[in-house]
């Protein structure tokens, strides 16, 4: 009994509350420029941005405009980083370190923008 109650208890933990895990903005456009000032100022200002909810682990410019990766919230975080710095894609961070965050946002970007 004791270790049925456990394992349920970890479920909830880890996530298993129905949350989404990626939330994207309705009016993605692909093909953005990755380069731009206002690009680079906006992974400046998000990347490393901390709240109570949430910490965004990576930002990256990408053809389908910034895509961030947090930890925490990320339906918050996504009201936030979208609604004041326009940020496209808001999703839970996987995996350890920038290789694995700058492989999923490479998977985030083909599932969003195919031909890009």
């Amino acid at each position: 009994m004791r270790r049925a109650l456990a394992v349920g208890i970890l479920a909830l933990l880890l996530g298993c509350s129905g949350a989404p895990t990626t939330v994207t903005a309705p009016d993605l456009r692909c093909g953005q420029d990755q380069t731009s000032d206002a690009a680079k100022d906006v992974v400046e200002k998000v990347g490393g941005l901390r709240t109570d909810d949430v910490v965004v682990r990576l930002a990256r410019s990408t053809p389908a405009g910034i895509v961030a990766l947090v930890d925490g919230d990320v339906e918050r975080a996504y009201r936030l980083l979208h609604d004041r710095y326009g940020v496209a894609i808001v999703a839970r961070a996987e995996g350890d370190g920038v290789a694995d965050g700058l492989a999923q946002i490479e998977r985030l970007v083909r599932s969003s923008c195919p031909t890009g």
